[in-house]
C-alpha cells in the first residue's frame, strides 16, 4: 500500500479558511486571565521578621523546639493513661478530699436547735418525726453546700451513696435514711432506742 503524502498547504489553507469564519468563535473575552498577584509588601515583611527572629535564636531555638515536643508527647501520654492521669491531678491539688470533707458540717448553733427541735418530738413520742427531721434539715445543708447534688429525681438513698459528701458525714446520713425507710416502708415504728441511735450519730458529727 503507497505511503499517504499530506500537502501541507492545503492543511494551512484549510486552517485558514476555518480561523477565518465568523460563526466560530476561538476567543473567550470574558475568561480573561487575571494577573498573577504579587505577595504584598507587608507579608514579605512579616516572613522576613520571623526569619530573622529564628536566625537570631540560634541553637537556642532547637533547645525550645524539643521542650515542645516533650510537652506534647507528656500532654498526650497523660490524656490517653488514666492513672497516670488521676497521679497528675492529686499531685496538683493534694489533700483536696481533706478540705472537701472540712466543708460540710452543720454550724454547732444550728445544730444544737436542731436537736432540741427534734428532742422535743421524740419526747412527744414522735420517733419517725424526729428521725426524719434530722434527715430533712441534713438533705438542706447538703444542698447549701454544694449546688447539685440534691436533685428532684435523686432519692435519700442515692445521696446516702454520693461519692462527692466526705465518708463520716455519708455513713451518719445513711444511718438517718436507714432508720427513715425502716419507719416509712416497712411499718416497723421507730422506738426511743432508734431515736438515740439517730441523735448520737447526728451529735458526734454535727458537735
Amino acid at each position: 500500500m503507497p505511503a499517504t503524502t499530506i500537502d501541507t498547504r492545503a492543511v494551512d489553507a484549510a486552517h485558514a479558511r476555518v480561523r477565518a469564519d465568523p460563526s466560530i468563535q476561538f476567543d473567550f473575552p470574558w475568561r480573561a486571565v487575571e494577573a498573577q498577584q504579587q505577595t504584598p509588601e507587608w507579608l514579605r515583611n512579616l516572613a522576613a521578621a520571623i526569619d530573622r527572629f529564628f536566625r537570631a535564636l540560634g541553637p537556642f531555638w532547637q533547645v525550645v523546639f524539643w521542650i515542645l515536643v516533650a510537652l506534647i508527647v507528656a500532654v498526650l501520654v497523660v490524656s490517653f493513661f488514666p492513672p497516670l492521669r488521676d497521679w497528675v491531678r492529686n499531685l496538683l491539688s493534694p489533700r483536696k478530699d481533706e478540705v472537701v470533707e472540712a466543708e460540710w458540717r452543720p454550724a454547732p448553733a444550728a445544730a444544737r436547735a436542731l436537736l432540741e427541735e427534734a428532742e422535743a418530738l421524740a419526747a412527744a413520742g414522735r420517733f419517725e418525726a424526729a428521725v426524719q427531721l434530722l434527715l430533712h434539715r441534713s438533705i438542706e445543708d447538703i444542698e447549701a453546700w454544694r449546688r447539685g447534688i440534691v436533685r428532684p429525681a435523686r432519692t435519700a438513698r442515692d445521696l446516702a451513696a454520693e461519692p462527692a459528701i466526705p465518708d463520716r458525714a455519708r455513713a451518719v446520713f445513711a444511718r438517718l435514711v436507714a432508720l427513715t425507710e425502716r419507719g416509712i416502708f416497712a411499718r416497723r415504728p421507730l422506738g426511743p432506742a432508734d431515736w438515740t441511735d439517730a441523735r448520737d450519730a447526728y451529735r458526734a458529727f454535727a458537735l
